[in-house]
């Protein structure tokens, strides 16, 4: 009866063993598999993070582009709105006309700006015609 209480108990023990070692492969297995995901996933992850740096350096390189083309075109300005300032203030002709027309729009006569800007009367009266305000009518 101890050889038959002996050989249950054996059996119980190797019957245990078979299944704490059946279920630990089956975790083993499947920590595996997690780990193996995982790999693929962190893969991915960098595979996107180095196009990312890739988009993001082509981007900063056209910023710069963009950026020195600005500046470039600001400088031309700068440039063009001197020169045109200079013109207006050497000319002595334009001066006039800017005179006489602010004299227009002030409600100068014809005769008046011709005498104050020394312009030939036909301009005068063209300046007058082209740029005196429009008399509201009382309706």
């Amino acid at each position: 009866m101890i050889a038959w209480i002996l050989a249950a108990v054996a059996s119980a023990v190797s019957l245990a063993a078979f299944w704490f070692a059946w279920s630990s492969r089956k975790q083993v297995e499947q920590v595996d598999r997690r780990c193996e995901a995982l790999t693929l996933l962190l893969k991915e992850g960098d595979r996107q993070r180095d196009s990312l740096r890739r988009e993001l350096n082509e981007l900063r390189s056209g910023a710069l582009g963009v950026g020195r083309k600005v500046k470039a075109l600001e400088e031309r300005l700068s440039l063009t709105q001197a020169r045109q300032d200079e013109l207006q203030h050497n000319d002595p002709d334009a001066r006039l006309y800017s005179r006489a027309m602010k004299m227009v729009e002030l409600g100068a006569g014809v005769e008046e700006i011709v005498s104050e800007c020394e312009i030939p009367m036909a301009e005068a009266q063209l300046l007058v015609t082209l740029h005196k305000a429009p008399k509201k009518s009382a309706n």
